[in-house]
């Protein structure tokens, strides 16, 4: 594990590193890409865990902070899933010039608006494969989120379970179109999650199924909702994971 920035926009994006020992020299890599609110760590440490898990089978991994999350620079308020977007292109664009990384066989695994941002990344340029957690639904979920104008323009900020944002989040998810996106990405996909997850229910999904048809795989953990949960709910969701990447990375 070594430390890893990317620069963006004026910002530093911190992140780490696993490369496999003894590793291929150029090797497959995973970025992943944390969720609202979220960090590399993960919650209960599962970004690390899963790190050191794919490093073991081979698979570099990149694990870094979006700006204004974690360490990385940045103002809350001008957090948007557009700008996610962007930083994971830079940080796929200096993976690509990593000379341990091998450019042609980079893939992309993110949890919730972190899947969000994977898929829309995905419409832009090539990745192997998609691994994605109970992706967010962008704008089919706009009507819950401009519930938050008033506090903003009341307060300059918004709380949503002590997580801040500005209009600049609101204001971006009106022209997102995810499906637009998932239809560019000609590579395989896995879509998992829970049964009792509201961001997995049909409507979120089906046009996903619709988009990639044969080249999505679907994991379905019954009872577990939007995190873990358990962690045998982890544990199947890293087998999946590293089942799925280790064939399409």
């Amino acid at each position: 594990m070594e430390p890893l920035n990317v620069e963006h926009a004026g910002r530093t994006l911190r992140g780490v590193l696993h490369l496999p020992h003894p590793h291929p020299s150029p090797a497959p890599a995973v970025v992943l890409c944390h969720g609202l609110g979220g960090n590399r760590i993960g919650w209960g440490n599962d970004f690390v865990l899963l790190s050191r898990l794919l490093a073991a089978q081979g698979i570099a991994c990149y694990r870094f902070d979006f700006a204004a999350f974690g360490e990385s620079d940045g103002d809350p308020l001008d957090f948007s899933v557009s700008d996610q977007v962007s930083q994971l292109k830079a940080v796929l664009a200096q993976l690509e010039r990593n000379r341990a990384v091998a450019p042609d066989r980079i893939s992309v695994l993110g949890f919730s608006m972190g899947a969000l941002v994977a898929v829309l990344a995905a419409g832009d340029r090539r990745l192997r494969s998609l691994a994605l957690w109970a992706p967010a639904g962008g704008p089919l979920n706009l009507p819950f989120w401009e519930s938050f104008r008033d506090e903003i323009r009341e307060h300059g900020r918004a709380d949503y379970n002590g997580i801040e944002f500005g209009d600049a989040f609101i204001d971006d998810l009106r022209g997102i179109d995810q499906f637009a996106a998932a239809r560019r990405h000609e590579g395989p996909v896995l879509l998992a999650g829970g049964t009792e997850d509201g961001l997995m229910r049909d409507e979120l999904i089906d046009p996903y199924r619709e988009a990639w048809g044969d080249r999505l795989e679907q994991h379905w953990i019954e009872g577990m909702g939007h995190g873990f949960g358990s962690l045998a709910n982890r544990d199947r969701m890293f087998e999946a994971a590293l089942a799925f990447l280790s064939r399409t990375v």
